[in-house]
């Protein structure tokens, strides 16, 4: 069955804009997990939450011993949490990692209220790094302190505390072929995986496929690694992290989808890049113009790594990203992706889904087969 890629690109947008309206600060993602939990039991897919958060949509497969196959994204974004208030003033913690200007005095942030209202806040400084550890981070461009101080913009009880805190940005804009947004990392992970999902979920595959969305990965792969440990998939499923990761040689903006060959923790398994490879290539073979990189992404480290630890052959995909956690050059700054590129690669999840089950070899089935005479020739040679 070919893909209608019209009707895959719609849902894909669809989904990824209205993510972009929910709170993703780690530990603070029940909106998102809700969003796509809702989303996936309404087309038909089997939905369930871990005890940890975590949410898994499954479409069985035809044959229940065949291997599975299952796209990871997390729904989580670094950010921040009120943990002190004494009048207007706050005392903010930083969960996940937030670049520097996150810190500086004149950022605007929005406080997340206990009825989902958005209150305006300033940041007035931060704790300045006092070890060589936090000084390097800092000289790298991130904030390297937890603490931030800001002043409610117009006073109000906040009530009882944590509350999540965001960055002031944009939820989400597509201009000029370029999707804008204050959390495409890893929100656009996720809309693929749903969107790919929904477009086959009537489609027979002979392992099932499963969509995972995982919690506070930005604090340590938390979700992910609570999965893997207590195998909320069977051994045998091949895992894609699929990740918004940022831009390095190799793996430009606009250049396609990346089939991401490692991270800074961990080399992947070629017997699970194999779906990618075969998937590629099916889709090359309808649309000869389909972009697709291929590179290890070592700026940081994404899920696989927390299922290969435990035992799972993976691989992952990865769209390439500008402002990466909202690094911008002077300010906080929106992240922003290629159109073309998140298409591309929810087509991709989505044609990887339909080999569940099929353990393909990839582009080493197209190798040549070995020929007898060459063979003699070598051997006549000595």
């Amino acid at each position: 069955m070919t893909l209608n890629s019209n009707s895959l690109e719609s849902k894909a947008l669809e989904i990824l804009s209205d993510l972009g309206k929910f709170t993703c600060t780690s530990y603070w993602e029940e909106g998102t997990a809700g969003y796509l939990a809702e989303r996936a039991g309404a087309v038909g897919l089997e939905v369930s939450f871990d005890e940890w958060g975590n949410v898994l949509a499954t479409k069985p497969g035809t044959d229940p011993a065949a291997p599975g196959i299952a796209f990871v994204a997390h729904t989580d974004h670094p950010g921040y949490e009120v943990v002190e208030q004494d009048g207007a003033d706050l005392v903010l913690k930083a969960l996940g990692g937030v670049g520097k200007f996150a810190g500086v005095a004149g950022t605007s942030v929005l406080v997340i209220g206990h009825d989902g209202g958005r209150l305006t806040a300033t940041v007035t400084g931060s704790e300045d790094p006092e070890d060589d550890y936090a000084k390097s981070r800092r000289s790298e461009g991130w904030l390297a302190t937890q603490t931030v101080y800001a002043t409610l913009n117009s006073p109000t009880d906040l009530g009882d505390l944590p509350l999540p805190v965001v960055p002031d940005l944009l939820d989400y804009e597509l201009e000029d072929g370029i999707i804008s947004m204050r959390a495409a990392d890893d929100l656009a992970g996720c809309a693929a995986i749903l969107a790919a999902l929904e477009t086959i979920v009537n489609e027979p595959t002979d392992g099932a496929v499963h969509g995972l969305f995982t919690r506070a990965e930005e604090v340590g792969l938390t979700g992910a690694i609570l999965a893997a440990e207590h195998e909320l998939l069977p051994k045998s499923t091949i895992i894609v992290s699929v990740e918004t990761s940022s831009i390095l040689p190799g793996a430009e903006l606009g250049d396609g989808i990346v089939i991401r060959t490692g991270d800074r923790a961990a080399s992947f398994d070629y017997a699970a890049e194999a779906y990618l490879g075969e998937a590629a290539q099916h889709i090359k073979s309808r649309n000869p113009d389909f972009k697709v990189q291929r590179q290890l992404m070592s700026a940081g480290g994404c899920e696989a790594s927390a299922f290969k630890a435990f035992g799972y052959k993976v691989t992952g995909t990865a769209f390439p990203l500008g402002a990466w956690h909202n690094r911008g050059e002077n300010g906080v700054v929106p992240e922003f992706i290629s159109k073309d590129d998140f298409i591309g690669g929810a087509l991709l999840i989505a044609e990887a889904a339909k080999l569940a089950g099929t353990s393909p070899r990839g582009v080493l089935a197209r190798l040549p087969t070995s020929d007898p005479e060459q063979a003699e020739r070598l051997r006549n040679t000595f």
